[in-house]
């Protein structure tokens, strides 16, 4: 019977894993598309602008994120203890509080940051007015964003990862539509876009709204009030939040030194290495918020042995799903680089790199991050993560002081990361028992042994070719080749093989 529930988890998350990489292709498609498009309309000042009057709402964006990972987490608890009053209790209060937030962060929208952008933002004469509005059309947006929030945390928390996916290429086909129709307006085109893409914030959480009244009991707001719940929910909020911003400030602060130190040119280069690494990474974040809701429910049915199979599962899939893609991509990157942009800055290649790396270390402790959320013990991480991350910028600044290399400050940001997979051993281990034995050995191990295979054999491959096409295809080629040998010998549990040889109608299934 045990084995039956695995199964169907199993199933479930690689249903959901699917329904969230059509989700993450047909999204960036089209919004590759219509960023190209809004462009072309609204030319590059209005583009400009657009961009520079919403990226002020996006200094309050970062509360919504950690918002969402809150209440999912308090959402899925409550459904693993099987519990619905405490579901119904958790939905009703998750509501309110978000309504209040959204609402203190209007009055700071609306004082602190309209004066901002009166007085400090660069406006081009004569479009004050534009800006203005945007700004206005914008901020109602995201309000709206956050409000929604507890409705895609149930979706999430209940496993509907086809109705999120479904709502995710909603809404991008009607910013789609938005774009089509603005080239037959004869109105300033600017506001008209802001509008619209604010009406469509509007539709998708009525759209959100409706289905889950429809199909969650938990989603009806009563007047519900528990303090000892209220004030977990909060500080959990409250840290992650820290968390989030200590993360932004770390990552804006490097910039602001690569740019007082170096330039322009070399905020580029990074720039376009966060974006590389930003796109491998999209494919392991699929898989693993599919995932997410699985653990938190194992832990709070105290199901500890299940859940600690599925992390060392999910961190080896995570750890060579991200290496699949990566090391073709480090190997080749120069290749690459030409290839989408013909001439690139100076230390891109090394940036990409080194952002790889840490976006590896990174993509193996998000398993072990949701054993912290499960246990709803997030103080502690967050402020030994905040602290070891705010080092970064007295130690590059230092660096840069000296004269060393904007690559030296990037390996040195790598060393952080490290510090930071430390903590992710640690405190798992305190609150949730996981051994730091199984973590060591079947997780890190396992994955760095691997991943050193999948490393050199392409790699030499690359240094016997000149580059070029077909230097590209066969590094490529014999990556995937080495890539599937090294995760199905040595990267596979047992009950992994069993899983791929049923699917593939193998009669006789390999004994672990």
């Amino acid at each position: 019977m045990q084995d039956n529930n695995i199964s169907t988890d199993n199933k479930r998350i690689a249903k959901n894993t699917a329904y969230l990489y059509v989700r993450m292709f047909v999204t960036m498609i089209v919004a590759l598309y219509t960023s190209r498009i809004v462009l072309r309309i609204l030319g590059a000042s209005d583009f400009g602008l657009y961009n520079v009057v919403g990226g002020i709402i996006t200094m309050f964006s970062m509360f919504s994120g950690t918002l969402a990972s809150g209440t999912q987490r308090f959402l899925t608890f409550a459904m693993g203890e099987r519990n619905f009053t405490k579901l119904e209790t958790t939905f009703s209060l998750a509501l309110g509080l978000h309504i209040v937030v959204s609402l203190i962060l209007l009055v700071l929208a609306e004082t602190i940051g309209l004066w901002f952008l009166n007085t400090q933002m660069n406006i081009p004469e004569g479009r004050e007015v534009a800006a203005f509005w945007v700004y206005q059309f914008s901020i109602l947006a995201f309000i709206v964003s956050i409000i929604q929030i507890p409705f895609m945390s149930c979706i999430i928390a209940h496993e509907r990862m086809d109705m999120y996916a479904y709502m995710s290429i909603y809404d991008v086909a009607m910013k789609l539509l938005v774009v089509i129709m603005l080239q037959f307006l004869s109105y300033d085109k600017l506001i008209v876009y802001a509008l619209m893409i604010l009406i469509v914030n509007l539709t998708s959480m009525l759209i959100y709204n409706f289905y889950c009244r429809k199909n969650f009991n938990e989603c009806t707001w009563k007047v519900r009030w528990n303090k000892q719940l209220a004030v977990k929910i909060i500080s959990f909020s409250g840290w992650n939040i820290f968390g989030s911003s200590v993360g932004f400030a770390n990552g804006q602060g490097i910039n602001i030194l690569l740019n007082i130190f170096c330039g322009t040119v070399v905020n580029a280069a990074r720039g376009i290495s966060v974006i590389i690494c930003n796109f491998v990474s999209q494919f392991v974040n699929n898989f693993q918020t599919a995932v997410n809701p699985q653990l938190i429910k194992l832990f709070a049915a105290k199901e500890y042995e299940k859940m600690y199979t599925l992390t060392v599962n999910s961190c080896r899939i995570n750890g060579y799903l991200f290496l699949m893609i990566a090391i073709p991509a480090g190997i080749e990157i120069k290749f690459l680089l030409k290839l989408w942009l013909g001439e690139y800055p100076q230390y891109t290649e090394a940036f990409v790199q080194i952002i790889l790396l840490q976006a590896l270390l990174s993509t193996l402790d998000r398993p072990l991050i949701t054993h912290i959320h499960a246990a709803g013990k997030v103080k502690m991480p967050n402020l030994t993560d905040g602290i070891a991350l705010l080092m970064v910028l007295p130690i590059s600044y230092v660096l840069l002081k000296l004269g060393y290399s904007p690559i030296v400050v990037a390996w040195a940001n790598s060393l952080i990361w490290i510090c930071d997979n430390i903590n992710a051993i640690y405190w798992p281990h305190k609150y949730t028992g996981i051994p730091v034995k199984l973590i060591l050995i079947q997780i890190y191990g396992n994955i760095f042994f691997g991943g050193l295979i999948m490393l050199l054999i392409p790699y030499l491959v690359s240094t016997t070719m000149k580059e070029g096409l077909a230097r590209f295809f066969i590094v490529g080629f014999v990556s995937v080749v080495t890539s599937t040998a090294v995760i199905y010998f040595w990267g596979m549990t047992s009950g992994m093989k069993k899983l791929v040889l049923s699917k593939l109608h193998v009669k006789k299934i390999t004994q672990g």
